[in-house]
């Protein structure tokens, strides 16, 4: 049950990101995925409460069927059924008639969708919307620790650690992504001794300045292939430590300014880190199985 729960909010997740993109092929697109992340969290429901459900039953029809099902002991009833007809309304509109809808239809079938997840997960299974793990569906095992290990320090009220552990597990993540964008060689920066030792040269760190300049051109890169909105990218570059691993493998964080943090800024950068992860994965094809699946977290860095 809980991968069915995993990929509603998955969905959700991937609607409210179109949702904010003020076009209205996003604004269809993100009005299906909401449907979409309805209809999976209500399916396996229906399934579980031995509902007389034919195997192609009518969206409108799910929320009798779940009130009448056998299983259904105290007669629990699906919430919103006028909002979720309209949703579903809109989405028939814009997928089978190509109506596009305005951008506001988006933003305002996002808050209903994201009221009758938290509502039904609460209902049904107890369950706090908000506490359901994207992390587990990340198919990088080390990167995927590291998620876990964020969420942790969340849980523990511990922001800085949690923003520490999303940071190495960017950095991670990016170093998958070398064959396309390698890494600049540190060795680059040891040209600033050459000019050093020559008299009456300025002090300028010429080869800081070009290591540092291709270090970002290269994270710009990774973001831009990623499809990560320019709001999220400045959060990690305000909120992130940089990560470097060193030869030892242990991990140096390097902090240009120590920011305010707070519990959702924490949430915001395991967020942040879990999407690129599962984009990067949907990108390079990869294959491993999700945690829940069976996988277990290997050794790799």
């Amino acid at each position: 049950m809980r991968e069915q729960l995993v990929l509603s909010k998955r969905l959700f997740t991937i609607g409210a990101g179109y949702a904010d993109s003020d076009d209205p092929v996003s604004a269809g697109l993100a009005i299906s995925l909401f449907q979409d992340a309805v209809e999976i969290f209500i399916w396996p429901l229906l399934k579980n409460l031995d509902a007389q459900a034919k195997e192609k039953a009518n969206f409108t029809s799910y929320f009798d069927l779940v009130a009448t099902a056998p299983n259904n002991k105290d007669g629990k009833g699906l919430p919103l059924k006028a909002k979720m007809m309209e949703l579903n309304t809109a989405r028939v509109n814009f997928k089978h008639y190509g109506n596009l809808p305005d951008c506001s239809q988006a933003r305002k079938f996002r808050a209903y969708s994201e009221e009758f997840l938290v509502l039904s997960f609460l209902k049904f299974y107890e369950i706090d919307f908000e506490s359901v793990s994207l992390v587990y569906l990340v198919n990088f095992p080390n990167v995927r620790g590291k998620l876990k290990d964020a969420e942790k320090m969340l849980s523990e009220s511990d922001y800085s650690g949690t923003l520490a552990e999303c940071a190495i597990a960017r950095s991670m993540l990016f170093s998958r992504l070398e064959e396309f964008f390698p890494t600049v060689d540190r060795n680059l920066v040891d040209g600033d001794r050459v000019f050093r030792d020559i008299p009456g040269m300025p002090r300028f760190q010429y080869f800081s300045y070009i290591s540092e300049y291709l270090s970002r051109s290269r994270e710009s890169n990774i973001i831009a292939m990623l499809g990560v909105p320019m709001r999220d990218y400045i959060v990690m570059q305000r909120f992130f430590p940089a990560a470097t691993k060193m030869s030892s493998g242990d991990w140096r964080l390097r902090y240009f300014k120590k920011p305010d943090l707070d519990e959702s800024i924490a949430q915001k950068a395991i967020q942040m880190v879990t999407t690129l992860s599962l984009r990067a994965q949907e990108i390079l094809g990869v294959k491993e199985e999700p945690e829940f699946a069976g996988a277990k977290d290997g050794g790799r860095s």
